[in-house]
């Protein structure tokens, strides 16, 4: 079961493509520096889902370019 969910996720962003690359991109970041962790605790181990919680908790938001729309 993914955790967070899905639906707590697009409440944040509505696009699934944008939570994806979205958790991929801070989960290199965290890769790269493991010191920049934004929450307190985190229940998952891998960097994948440790973006993810960022993601449900508001703290990592998309980086979205608007003159492209």
């Amino acid at each position: 079961m993914l955790y967070p969910p899905l639906h707590q996720l697009q409440d944040k962003i509505n696009s699934k493509y944008l939570i994806a690359t979205t958790a991929a991109k801070r989960a290199r970041e965290i890769q790269a520096n493991p010191d920049a962790l934004l929450l307190d605790g985190y229940t998952s181990e891998k960097t994948v889902g440790r973006a993810l919680e960022e993601i449900a908790a508001s703290k990592v938001v998309p980086n979205v370019d608007l003159k492209n729309y």
